[in-house]
């Protein structure tokens, strides 16, 4: 007896669904200061408060206490952005070679060559989302605003003395007299005395231009010339394939060590043209303390409920970061594996996060 076009869809999404976790994800980039977290609503509740060092000021015994004021806490509410990626199998030119074998729904190695280029073709899907989460995260980084294209961007609020141009009162790296150094102790200053940090870590992140650039300096020259005093140790670069950057040592800047890295992962946008997710020109620091999140809103789907006895299928939320749903058409002969996520990437020690731009 031959199935149903809704029902062999399902059984297929039921082997994707199985196989679907085995996914080898996109490399992970600045996804590890950003792990993630899901959420059952649509939108998202995010609670933000700058930190200060005041300090305690004594009082006469058995008089008033200092009356303490707690309103920098902010509490924002956002809509994560969207996406919905699907695969058709009447657009899949491997699925309509194979059914136009002749061969019935029911022969069981049909079965496996279809689900098998469907769980391939939900993974490129994935990759999609993927690729936009890593993007998410580096223009967080670097502007402190998620760029949408249908829906209103988030700006963060980042502070301008946060984002700098060495250009303005220096010189960029790309000149020999340049001070990197003096700029990445200014940024660790800014971490330390308005972030508040007290990391044991500071991640310097660049392009290979601007790692180029970094070490044609004379300031940098001079300090890897030590032989007593070791202020600098760069050393052949270690390439992490899980995260796609690259390490490349450490440098003493004023107070603080400094882990230098670089990333020069690139995707492909909508356009067709190639993008890097970060700026040739920019160097992002981070503290190891900095903390953020990529949170998935809730996502919409169907659930069967009792209604005055009647079952009927309502809207409803799902709480995942993934959520694959399959639908036919009878009419129209189509069938569909959907893939939807609502992923965000939230920076919630806002001023923990230093970004220069070192090249013209």
């Amino acid at each position: 007896m031959a199935i149903s076009l809704i029902e062999h869809s399902n059984a297929i999404t039921k082997k994707i669904v199985g196989k679907f976790e085995e996914s080898i994800p996109v490399r992970a980039g600045f996804s590890g200061f950003f792990p993630s977290e899901t959420t059952p609503t649509l939108e998202v509740d995010i609670e933000v408060q700058r930190d200060n060092d005041l300090i305690a000021v004594d009082v006469v015994r058995f008089t008033e206490g200092n009356k303490n004021k707690f309103s920098r806490l902010t509490e924002n509410k956002y809509i994560p952005p969207f996406f919905k990626e699907d695969y058709d199998f009447q657009r899949d030119q491997v699925y309509m070679n194979t059914i136009a074998l002749g061969v019935g729904m029911e022969n069981s190695q049909v079965n496996k060559i279809i689900a098998q280029n469907a769980v391939k073709n939900v993974e490129k899907n994935r990759k999609k989302i993927e690729r936009a989460i890593r993007k998410q995260q580096a223009d967080v980084l670097q502007t402190g605003i998620v760029t949408l294209t249908n829906g209103d961007s988030i700006d963060y609020k980042r502070k301008a003395a946060s984002m700098v141009n060495v250009g303005t009162a220096g010189d960029y790296w790309s000149v020999s007299t340049a001070k990197p150094m003096d700029d990445l102790a200014l940024a660790m200053t800014f971490l330390r005395d308005v972030g508040q940090s007290n990391g044991t870590a500071i991640n310097v992140v660049m392009r290979t231009a601007g790692l180029n650039a970094f070490m044609a300096t004379t300031q940098v020259k001079e300090q890897g010339a030590f032989r007593v005093i070791e202020r600098i140790k760069l050393d052949m670069p270690q390439f992490t394939e899980a995260t796609g950057m690259a390490f490349h040592g450490q440098v003493a800047a004023g107070d603080f060590v400094v882990n230098l890295w670089t990333y020069n992962e690139k995707y492909t946008d909508s356009n067709g043209a190639t993008q890097y997710y970060l700026a040739s020109n920019t160097v992002v620091v981070l503290p190891d303390d900095f903390q953020g999140k990529t949170v998935f809103g809730g996502l919409p789907s169907f659930q069967d409920m009792n209604i005055g006895g009647v079952m009927s299928r309502v809207p409803a939320v799902v709480e995942a970061e993934y959520l694959i749903r399959p639908y036919s058409d009878e009419k129209t002969l189509s069938s569909t594996i959907e893939l939807t996520s609502a992923p965000l990437a939230i920076p919630f020690t806002i001023d923990k996060i230093y970004t220069m731009q070192v090249l013209a």
